[in-house]
């Protein structure tokens, strides 16, 4: 199966609703998604570019947007208290389990941005990322050894890097061979544009 890469920061609204489509979408499509958190922070400082609800003008059409795309899709949704956060520690969490089993890993980030932006909790605390554990029967003790851990924090430095050179500058960000989009309304485009690549490759 082809494979899209899926970037994202765990911080990010549309990421969180564009979470919630893969797993239909992969399906639906016939590809493999490969989900790669990253840090959106280390983006915006190359771009002069600031988080959406902060910026002037912008920022209160974008609350709007954020809650309208969330009802059209039928995805429990509300800004939480403590928005943006600098999500390192789910992510380095995400990079240990997905060295252990990369589905796994996928359910947990569900489950962090469904903690975060669905039931109100402050995943900048410790805490509640290792309280996620627990729901999956991960030992918290591990994943707290694991985000202090030498090896899944430069992982996350790689990751993070590596998006930003192929040119992911916020999130959701796709890759299909090479091919960027950026938003989670561009889910649809993407698959048309797989549809188009894959009818040129077979004529």
């Amino acid at each position: 199966m082809s494979e899209v890469s899926f970037y994202f920061d765990f911080s990010s609204p549309y990421g969180y609703l564009a979470a919630e489509r893969m797993e239909e979408f992969e399906s639906r499509v016939g590809v493999t998604v490969i989900w790669r958190p990253f840090m959106i922070g280390a983006a915006f400082k190359q771009t002069g570019q600031s988080p959406l609800l902060s910026q002037p003008i912008r920022g209160k059409y974008f609350r709007h947007d954020m809650e309208r795309c969330a009802r059209l899709q039928g995805t429990p949704f509300n800004i939480p208290q403590n928005f943006p956060y600098s999500a390192l520690v789910p992510t380095r969490a995400f990079y240990w389990l997905e060295s252990r089993s990369p589905s796994l890993a996928r359910r947990f980030a569900k489950d962090i941005y469904r903690g975060y932006f669905a039931d109100g909790l402050d995943m900048a605390d410790p805490e509640n990322v290792f309280a996620a554990a627990t729901r999956h029967s991960i030992n918290p003790g591990e994943m707290r050894q694991a985000v202090e851990s030498p090896r899944w924090k430069q992982r996350t430095r790689e990751i993070t890097d590596e998006a930003i050179a192929i040119g992911a500058f916020g999130s959701p960000f796709f890759f299909y061979e090479d091919e960027p989009f950026f938003g989670n309304d561009r889910l649809d485009q993407l698959e048309q544009w797989i549809s188009l690549r894959r009818s040129t490759s077979d004529s």
